[in-house]
């Protein structure tokens, strides 16, 4: 069972295609016609989708679905899809940013259809199931942009949707070359039918690695010892991963490779017009330099035992529009705390500087174990670069995991790299520390620069939260990454990074 797809990055990656197609005007409506057809082309009911080509914000809903209908399998042809992905992109020039917003699927909603049927108190995925019962893809489709509006997000206008398919999205990963991703801890199971296992296969390590195929829709999907919410976060930093892989200056062939792809895996509500192509390629065009910024989704409950016993996430009206407001307004500017004189760490954790006192604790950080620094000493035997360690570490963390690995950039190089692996929390909260010869991975492609305490710092944010801070020292790049939930906050991420050093 090909279960819990999820991943809406197609949209980005579609757009991505179409904005390099606006240098080629001969060639544009062809690729319209490839990356819109006909045949998949859906009209929504006046008031559901409302097209606006204007230059300014547009809100697209992307529903990442299972569904099977080129299935040998009879059952699996038959069984009605869900939609395990629901996501809200906004690309908004106004505001100067792209906005993510991913709404659980458990989310306890009403569901009514207009023959006057009503569901109450139902998961919201559900709304794309029974409205594929009715009126197949198009029925799941529209219900479940319906719903979001009528019962989730009332104000909310959407511009487009978007139905990726579990086919769709192994096609376009593929096409596009992967995804290099940074895999925050050790994804391991093996299905071997008992009750313990029962759930998908997956083996992954840890650290920044090339995602393919199933890996990468193993790794999107997992969900089996954390919540619906760091799934999602987890789904959203894949598309930010991805994103950054995308360049304006593909070659026209694969731009056609790309929209074959793109055409094949989605159901949308956009026509195979050159001009409106065009239009949405402008977005792209923005976006691409511009912070993906990921909105959270505001709950009361996020393991309310509904009907049946089941698992549901609940919440209000007031925190509903709470959400909305900031996925449509809010515009926030990173501002790391301001520069401290240059400070030096000890093996005890404290810290010296000329006239400062700082104390770690203040941030929640302590020193790193003896026994840590013990496996990195290990691990560096291993790696032909310098080996750092942080010397401090947040109060909750414990130290998981030290890999040395080797790994290939885009044009097949091999590098060195080694990750040590903190948990922050048991609900899918780890933290790394890594460093490489790979000197440019696509992690930094669009990183800005900060000087902080004389050093320069490449900076990976959303626009408010720094998601990975890295620099480099000679002929090696270091980073931290945060938590899928970013449960780090800028200073302590900015502290964590200058406590490395040499191990001794």
């Amino acid at each position: 069972m090909l279960k819990r797809f999820l991943i809406a990055s197609v949209l980005i990656v579609l757009l991505s295609g179409g904005a390099t197609a606006t240098v080629a005007l001969n060639k544009i409506t062809t690729i319209a016609d490839e990356v819109f057809p006909k045949l998949n082309e859906i009209e929504a009911p006046k008031g559901v989708v409302t097209p606006e080509y204007s230059g300014g914000p547009q809100t697209f809903l992307i529903l990442g679905s299972d569904r099977r209908v080129g299935s040998k399998d009879a059952y699996d042809r038959e069984d009605p899809p869900h939609s395990d992905t629901i996501l809200l992109v906004r690309f908004d020039p106004e505001q100067g940013q792209t906005s993510v917003l991913s709404i659980p699927r458990d989310l306890m909603v009403n569901i009514s259809t207009k023959n006057g049927q009503n569901y109450p108190e139902e998961k919201i995925n559900a709304a794309y199931t029974i409205g594929n019962k009715l009126g197949g893809t198009k029925g799941g489709m529209v219900l479940a942009a319906e719903t979001i509006e009528r019962e989730v997000l009332p104000g909310l206008k959407l511009n487009g949707i978007i139905d990726v398919s579990f086919q769709g999205f192994i096609r376009v990963v593929d096409t596009l070359g992967c995804a290099y991703v940074n895999v925050d801890h050790r994804y391991y199971n093996e299905n071997v039918g008992s009750t313990e296992t029962d759930y998908t296969s997956i083996n992954l390590q840890p650290g920044y690695q090339k995602l393919c195929y199933e890996n990468a829709l193993d790794y999107v999907r997992y969900r089996h010892d954390d919540s619906d919410f760091v799934r999602v976060a987890r789904q959203q930093d894949f598309i930010r991963d991805l994103r950054e892989q995308i360049s304006s200056t593909n070659e026209l062939g694969q731009i056609d490779t790309v929209a074959k792809a793109v055409g094949h895996a989605i159901s949308s509500t956009f026509h195979s017009s050159a001009s409106e192509l065009i239009e949405l390629a402008k977005l792209i065009i923005f976006s691409q330099g511009k912070p993906l910024r990921q909105v959270k989704f505001q709950s009361s409950n996020v393991d309310f035992k509904g009907p049946g016993g089941g698992s549901y996430v609940t919440s209000t009206p007031a925190l509903n529009q709470a959400t909305l407001a900031e996925f449509l307004h809010s515009h926030e500017t990173l501002s790391p705390p301001a520069s401290k004189p240059p400070a030096h760490t000890s093996r005890h954790g404290r810290h010296h500087s000329k006239g400062t006192s700082f104390s770690p604790r203040t941030l929640d950080l302590f020193p790193t174990s003896a026994a840590g620094d013990s496996e990195a000493v290990k691990a560096a035997i291993e790696v032909p670069v310098p080996v750092l360690y942080p010397t401090l570490q947040t109060g909750a963390a414990e130290q998981q995991q030290v890999r040395a690995y080797t790994l290939k950039d885009q044009q097949g190089n091999l590098h060195h790299a080694y990750v040590i692996v903190w948990q922050e929390n048991t609900i899918g909260g780890y933290y790394d520390f890594e460093g490489s010869d790979w000197l440019n991975p696509p992690l930094f492609a669009h990183a800005h620069t900060q000087v902080i305490d004389g050093r320069s710092y490449r900076l990976v944010d959303d626009g408010a939260h720094i998601h990975a801070i890295g620099w480099r020292s000679g002929r090696v790049l270091y980073w931290l990454t945060n938590t899928l939930l970013e449960e780090l906050s800028n200073a302590q991420m900015i502290a964590l990074a200058k406590s490395a050093q040499p191990l001794h």
